[in-house]
């Protein structure tokens, strides 16, 4: 199983960068997401078994908005060209380096290779 933590609001000055929102409060908002069966299964909305970038930034969007649902403060941060930057800069970057054959799908042995 591999965790990933997207950093969606820096607290730090000079932690911004591409993909990293920029600091806007006193205020840091994280999001782990367990990449195991469960976000492949929910991830894989074609089901042939396998992950395109677009069916893998959808779920990371998904998780991301009812992770801020309830926060009026992130709901305000987190604009989309954020968002934008986030898939371009982190979650994009991290599918590309799971994805050791380069075929543009991700595979579960993908993940759990990636994760040893």
């Amino acid at each position: 199983m591999l965790t990933a933590v997207l950093l969606l609001v820096s607290l730090q000055a000079g932690a911004t960068g591409p993909g990293v929102p920029e600091p806007r409060s006193g205020r840091e908002i994280k999001m782990d997401v367990q990449l195991d069966a469960a976000f492949l299964a929910a991830a894989d909305t074609n089901h042939d078994g396998a992950l395109d970038l677009k069916e893998f930034t959808a779920e990371f969007d998904r998780r991301i908005d009812a992770m801020i649902a309830g926060d009026d403060e992130a709901q305000r941060k987190i604009k989309p060209a954020d968002r934008a930057k986030m898939r371009e800069g982190m979650i994009a970057p991290a599918f590309r380096g799971m994805d050791k054959n380069s075929d543009g799908l991700l595979t579960r042995d993908e993940v759990k290779s990636f994760s040893r």
